[in-house]
């Protein structure tokens, strides 16, 4: 049996030593999402393994499957994270340093210094669009890249948000129509490619929204934290895409709510009235669960006492990878 494990194991890595050769020597170039959804097969040969293994009575089919089990895990678990970033992909192009690619006529050690000795510069801005009576039904589009971000408070503007920022200002727009009532504003930011190698990057974000119209709420934060305070407004749906972040999100319950959560690494709070019913469900290859008084209905699916006869309710997908998600019942 030991034999068979050291065969199973030496194997193994072989077969990685080969295959990151060739990756380095970039002869090898794969699809890598294409490859990671078909992570569950990995599970199917690892019952095939087990049955096998245990008809023969041998040690190689259980070792196999130990094996297939551990890459069926860590599969799951960046291809969830690759989905969670793929929704805003163009706008978290991190760089931890300087190009690879990139030529430079000095050496590192003088281009390393001189990069040192540059003066980091913090942008104030403030953005604000007026709000406009006729507007019933609003959606407001958050492209944040890595930093800190808050929504909190009310505004009589129809949007309104301070930003303190190291990586340059945020590209807003509005689009509306007074015939059906609605408006759509957007905000990202302007610099696509962030260089956080020393963690000297400041992008602090703060928002609010009106509390008149019915709000769509979509937000996309690459890394960082988040403060989601929705409670004073009617929000009809809530899409948060986070990558590597502590999220907290406070719903209210002015309005039924649907919320859809994808997330890579990271822990994610949400706070959920108890005057309004809840029901969560949790897809994902690994996380930690804190639900409150929700109770199991099924496999990933979780309600609280009170969703069938309560007024409001609050529906949550959770897409998770390697996720902590905990539910406050306020």
């Amino acid at each position: 049996m030991r034999r068979s494990n050291g065969i199973i194991w030496g194997g193994l890595l072989v077969v990685l030593g080969v295959f990151w050769l060739l990756r380095n020597m970039g002869l090898l170039d794969l699809d890598w999402e294409g490859v990671l959804r078909y992570w569950p097969a990995l599970l199917i040969l690892a019952g095939i393994s087990l049955l096998v293994s245990g008809r023969e009575r041998s040690g190689v089919g259980s070792g196999l499957a130990g094996l297939l089990i551990a890459l069926a895990v860590l599969g799951g678990i960046l291809y969830r994270t690759d989905r969670a970033f793929d929704r805003h992909r163009n706008n978290w192009d991190f760089r931890w340093d300087h190009d690879d690619n990139n030529d430079h006529d000095s050496s590192d050690q003088d281009y390393e210094e001189d990069r040192r000795s540059r003066p980091t510069r913090t942008q104030t801005n403030h953005y604000e669009y007026e709000m406009d009576a006729a507007i019933q039904e609003a959606t407001f589009n958050l492209e944040g890249g890595a930093g800190e971000f808050k929504l909190i408070g009310t505004t009589a503007k129809l949007f309104e948000a301070d930003t303190r920022s190291s990586l340059g200002g945020f590209i807003s727009n509005i689009r509306s129509n007074k015939t059906d009532g609605t408006a759509t504003v957007e905000f990202k930011m302007e610099q696509e490619q962030i260089n956080i190698k020393d963690g000297k990057v400041k992008n602090v974000v703060t928002m609010s929204l009106n509390e008149a119209p019915v709000w769509n709420v979509d937000i996309g934060i690459g890394a960082g934290k988040a403060d989601i305070d929705l409670s004073n407004y009617k929000v009809k749906t809530l899409k948060v895409s986070t990558g590597v972040a502590d999220v907290d999100v406070r719903l209210g319950e002015k309005a039924d709510t649907d919320v859809k959560i994808e997330s890579g690494v990271a822990s994610v709070t949400l706070e959920v009235p108890k005057a309004a019913g809840c029901e969560v469900r949790i897809d994902g290859a690994m996380n930690i669960r804190n639900l409150d008084d929700l109770q199991k209905v099924e496999d990933n699916l979780y309600r609280s006492p009170n969703f069938d006869t309560a007024t409001r309710k609050i529906t949550i997908k959770y897409d998770a990878g390697l996720s902590k998600v905990r539910i406050n019942r306020y």
